[in-house]
């Protein structure tokens, strides 16, 4: 009924669209949840979509890392990868540089009152 007020208001025609690609989103991984490899044009038949509209979604998907996997263009189908443990070494190593920032940093301050205290 109100359809043409509510598409001509920037904000909720911004917000109905941030919520129509998080649905969309959510009902994809939720589609493609218990395949490790399964056909993109599979995919865009169940939820009742251009193949080019899904291809682009999981691919944006990929990218932005909310699920694991790559597209095979040249056999249609979408290769799903289990969620990789993080390197905690890359974690641990972090730590360290952010420890040795605050070490350097409170050196630098002790360093300059000495000075200020010398002249």
């Amino acid at each position: 009924e109100y359809s043409h007020e509510l598409q001509d208001d920037l904000l909720i025609k911004h917000h109905l669209s941030t919520l129509q690609e998080q649905l969309l989103e959510s009902n994809l991984i939720r589609i493609i949840e218990p395949y490790s490899c399964v056909e993109i044009e599979h995919v865009a038949s169940l939820i009742d979509m251009p193949l080019p509209v899904v291809e682009k979604k999981l691919s944006q998907m990929i990218l932005d890392g909310k699920f694991h996997g790559i597209l095979d263009q040249g056999k249609g189908q979408l290769i799903v990868y289990e969620e990789a443990d993080q390197d905690q070494a890359m974690e641990k190593g972090l730590k360290v540089i952010e420890n040795m920032d605050k070490v350097v940093t409170s050196l630098f301050g002790r360093s300059q009152a000495l000075r200020s205290m010398m002249v």
